[in-house]
Protein backbone atom coordinates (compact mmCIF):
# COMPACT_ATOMS: atom_id res chain seq x y z
CA UNK A 1 0.00 0.00 0.00
CA UNK A 2 1.51 3.46 -1.05
CA UNK A 3 0.04 5.10 1.86
CA UNK A 4 -0.18 2.63 5.30
CA UNK A 5 -2.21 5.51 7.38
CA UNK A 6 -5.05 4.55 4.32
CA UNK A 7 -5.34 0.87 5.83
CA UNK A 8 -7.90 1.83 8.44
CA UNK A 9 -9.85 3.75 5.91
CA UNK A 10 -10.00 0.46 3.46
CA UNK A 11 -11.25 -1.47 7.28
CA UNK A 12 -13.75 0.94 8.48
CA UNK A 13 -15.43 1.06 4.57
CA UNK A 14 -14.95 -2.66 4.60
CA UNK A 15 -16.94 -3.54 8.10
CA UNK A 16 -19.41 -0.85 7.93
CA UNK A 17 -20.91 -1.77 3.94
CA UNK A 18 -20.67 -5.50 5.47
CA UNK A 19 -22.44 -4.88 8.39
CA UNK A 20 -25.12 -2.48 6.47
CA UNK A 21 -25.70 -4.96 4.04
CA UNK A 22 -25.83 -8.15 6.06
CA UNK A 23 -28.41 -6.19 8.26
CA UNK A 24 -30.79 -5.02 5.20
CA UNK A 25 -30.37 -8.32 3.54
CA UNK A 26 -31.63 -9.88 6.40
CA UNK A 27 -34.20 -7.66 7.36
CA UNK A 28 -35.75 -7.66 4.02
CA UNK A 29 -35.81 -11.31 3.63
CA UNK A 30 -37.16 -11.39 7.20
CA UNK A 31 -40.37 -9.04 5.60
CA UNK A 32 -40.66 -10.46 2.65
CA UNK A 33 -40.40 -13.99 3.03
CA UNK A 34 -41.55 -14.59 6.78
CA UNK A 35 -39.85 -16.51 9.32
CA UNK A 36 -39.97 -19.97 7.57
CA UNK A 37 -36.85 -18.64 5.47
CA UNK A 38 -35.48 -22.19 3.07
CA UNK A 39 -31.91 -22.27 2.67
CA UNK A 40 -30.10 -20.70 0.80
CA UNK A 41 -33.17 -17.85 1.51
CA UNK A 42 -33.79 -16.97 -2.14
CA UNK A 43 -35.09 -20.82 -2.15
CA UNK A 44 -38.42 -19.25 -0.99
CA UNK A 45 -38.89 -17.35 -3.85
CA UNK A 46 -41.96 -18.27 -6.49
CA UNK A 47 -40.69 -21.24 -8.81
CA UNK A 48 -39.64 -18.51 -11.71
CA UNK A 49 -37.47 -16.34 -9.72
CA UNK A 50 -36.17 -18.45 -7.62
CA UNK A 51 -34.73 -20.01 -10.72
CA UNK A 52 -33.37 -16.66 -11.96
CA UNK A 53 -31.47 -16.24 -8.80
CA UNK A 54 -30.22 -19.79 -9.00
CA UNK A 55 -28.50 -18.82 -12.73
CA UNK A 56 -26.56 -15.89 -10.99
CA UNK A 57 -25.67 -16.78 -7.36
CA UNK A 58 -24.38 -20.70 -8.72
CA UNK A 59 -20.97 -19.06 -10.71
CA UNK A 60 -20.68 -17.55 -6.91
CA UNK A 61 -20.98 -21.19 -5.19
CA UNK A 62 -18.61 -22.63 -7.57
CA UNK A 63 -16.03 -19.59 -6.89
CA UNK A 64 -17.09 -19.89 -3.03
CA UNK A 65 -16.38 -24.00 -3.06
CA UNK A 66 -13.02 -23.46 -5.00
CA UNK A 67 -11.91 -20.91 -2.29
CA UNK A 68 -12.33 -23.25 0.49
CA UNK A 69 -10.95 -26.40 -1.02
CA UNK A 70 -7.90 -24.57 -2.65
CA UNK A 71 -7.12 -23.02 0.81
CA UNK A 72 -7.76 -26.61 2.34
CA UNK A 73 -5.65 -28.67 -0.34
CA UNK A 74 -2.88 -25.53 0.23
CA UNK A 75 -2.69 -26.29 3.72
CA UNK A 76 -1.56 -29.47 3.30
CA UNK A 77 0.52 -28.98 0.22
CA UNK A 78 2.46 -26.86 2.50
CA UNK A 79 2.80 -29.01 5.24
CA UNK A 80 3.69 -31.89 3.12
CA UNK A 81 6.27 -29.99 0.95
CA UNK A 82 7.33 -27.66 3.35
CA UNK A 83 11.16 -27.99 3.38
CA UNK A 84 11.26 -29.19 -0.40
CA UNK A 85 11.61 -28.28 -3.79
CA UNK A 86 8.05 -28.92 -4.70
CA UNK A 87 6.72 -26.32 -2.74
CA UNK A 88 8.72 -23.92 -5.59
CA UNK A 89 9.43 -25.87 -8.37
CA UNK A 90 7.56 -27.46 -11.46
CA UNK A 91 7.69 -31.07 -10.41
CA UNK A 92 5.82 -33.87 -11.54
CA UNK A 93 5.28 -35.24 -7.65
CA UNK A 94 3.76 -31.55 -7.04
CA UNK A 95 1.68 -31.09 -9.41
CA UNK A 96 0.34 -34.81 -8.75
CA UNK A 97 -0.35 -34.39 -5.29
CA UNK A 98 -1.92 -30.95 -6.14
CA UNK A 99 -3.84 -32.18 -8.70
CA UNK A 100 -4.68 -35.07 -6.45
CA UNK A 101 -5.84 -33.04 -3.03
CA UNK A 102 -7.77 -30.25 -5.10
CA UNK A 103 -9.85 -33.89 -5.83
CA UNK A 104 -9.83 -34.83 -3.26
CA UNK A 105 -11.00 -32.11 -0.83
CA UNK A 106 -13.81 -31.36 -3.34
CA UNK A 107 -15.12 -34.95 -3.31
CA UNK A 108 -15.35 -34.44 0.61
CA UNK A 109 -16.95 -31.72 0.14
CA UNK A 110 -20.02 -33.07 -2.26
CA UNK A 111 -20.03 -36.37 0.38
CA UNK A 112 -20.54 -34.14 3.29
CA UNK A 113 -23.48 -31.99 1.54
CA UNK A 114 -25.29 -34.92 0.04
CA UNK A 115 -23.96 -37.76 2.57
CA UNK A 116 -25.04 -35.74 5.60
CA UNK A 117 -29.15 -35.07 6.24
CA UNK A 118 -28.53 -31.68 8.93
CA UNK A 119 -25.70 -30.02 6.40
CA UNK A 120 -27.75 -27.09 6.06
CA UNK A 121 -27.98 -27.12 10.54
CA UNK A 122 -24.02 -28.53 10.04
CA UNK A 123 -23.42 -24.97 8.05
CA UNK A 124 -25.10 -22.91 10.89
CA UNK A 125 -23.53 -24.24 13.72
CA UNK A 126 -20.00 -23.58 12.19
CA UNK A 127 -21.17 -20.06 11.08
CA UNK A 128 -21.79 -19.35 14.86
CA UNK A 129 -18.93 -21.33 15.90
CA UNK A 130 -16.47 -19.28 13.87
CA UNK A 131 -17.60 -16.71 11.82
CA UNK A 132 -19.32 -14.88 14.80
CA UNK A 133 -15.60 -14.57 15.92
CA UNK A 134 -14.19 -13.84 12.82
CA UNK A 135 -16.78 -11.43 11.86
CA UNK A 136 -16.88 -9.82 14.78
CA UNK A 137 -15.45 -10.63 18.29
CA UNK A 138 -11.61 -11.34 16.71
CA UNK A 139 -11.83 -7.58 15.19
CA UNK A 140 -12.80 -6.29 18.99
CA UNK A 141 -10.37 -8.07 20.71
CA UNK A 142 -7.19 -7.67 18.72
CA UNK A 143 -8.00 -3.92 19.54
CA UNK A 144 -8.16 -4.06 23.37
CA UNK A 145 -4.60 -6.39 23.53
CA UNK A 146 -3.03 -3.91 21.04
CA UNK A 147 -4.08 -1.02 22.70
CA UNK A 148 -3.83 -2.45 26.58
CA UNK A 149 -0.18 -3.77 25.00
CA UNK A 150 1.43 -0.95 23.36
CA UNK A 151 -0.52 2.17 24.01
CA UNK A 152 -0.66 2.10 28.15
CA UNK A 153 -3.23 -0.42 29.53
CA UNK A 154 -6.11 0.94 31.32
CA UNK A 155 -5.25 4.52 30.66
CA UNK A 156 -5.37 4.06 26.82
CA UNK A 157 -8.58 2.64 26.64
CA UNK A 158 -9.48 6.17 29.06
CA UNK A 159 -8.30 8.22 26.38
CA UNK A 160 -9.70 6.45 23.58
CA UNK A 161 -13.08 5.56 25.06
CA UNK A 162 -15.15 5.52 22.23
CA UNK A 163 -13.06 2.91 20.21
CA UNK A 164 -12.81 1.16 23.62
CA UNK A 165 -16.57 0.98 23.94
CA UNK A 166 -17.11 0.28 20.32
CA UNK A 167 -14.40 -2.61 20.37
CA UNK A 168 -16.43 -4.01 23.83
CA UNK A 169 -19.78 -4.28 21.63
CA UNK A 170 -18.16 -5.85 18.40
CA UNK A 171 -16.56 -8.77 21.15
CA UNK A 172 -20.04 -8.62 23.19
CA UNK A 173 -21.93 -9.18 19.62
CA UNK A 174 -19.73 -11.62 18.11
CA UNK A 175 -20.48 -13.50 22.14
CA UNK A 176 -24.19 -13.34 21.35
CA UNK A 177 -24.37 -14.53 17.78
CA UNK A 178 -22.13 -17.52 18.93
CA UNK A 179 -24.59 -18.48 21.90
CA UNK A 180 -27.72 -17.23 20.32
CA UNK A 181 -26.85 -18.84 16.92
CA UNK A 182 -26.36 -22.46 18.56
CA UNK A 183 -28.88 -22.18 20.46
CA UNK A 184 -31.63 -21.75 17.88
CA UNK A 185 -29.62 -24.20 15.18
CA UNK A 186 -29.67 -27.27 17.58
CA UNK A 187 -32.88 -26.28 18.36
CA UNK A 188 -33.82 -26.98 14.54
CA UNK A 189 -32.58 -29.68 14.22
CA UNK A 190 -34.38 -31.26 17.37
CA UNK A 191 -37.82 -30.00 15.40
CA UNK A 192 -36.59 -31.05 12.04
CA UNK A 193 -36.20 -34.94 13.71
CA UNK A 194 -38.98 -34.67 15.47
CA UNK A 195 -41.12 -33.58 12.54
CA UNK A 196 -39.55 -36.31 10.24
CA UNK A 197 -38.41 -33.71 8.31
CA UNK A 198 -34.96 -35.11 8.08
CA UNK A 199 -34.18 -37.26 5.07
CA UNK A 200 -32.31 -40.55 4.17
CA UNK A 201 -28.19 -39.82 3.64
CA UNK A 202 -27.52 -39.20 0.08
CA UNK A 203 -31.61 -38.68 -0.93
CA UNK A 204 -33.09 -36.01 -2.66
CA UNK A 205 -35.79 -35.00 0.17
Amino acid sequence: MRRPNDAMKAAYTLQISATTFYALFAAVTYIYLGPDVASPSFTSLPLKWSKAAYAIAIPNFLMAGSLYSHTAAKLLFIRFFRKSRHLHEHTVVGWGVWVFLIVLMNAAAFVLAIGVPIFNYLIGIAASLFASWYTYGIAGAFWLYDSWMDKGRFEAWKRMWFMCGVSWMTLAAGAFICVAGMYVTIKQIVGAYASGEVSEPFSCG
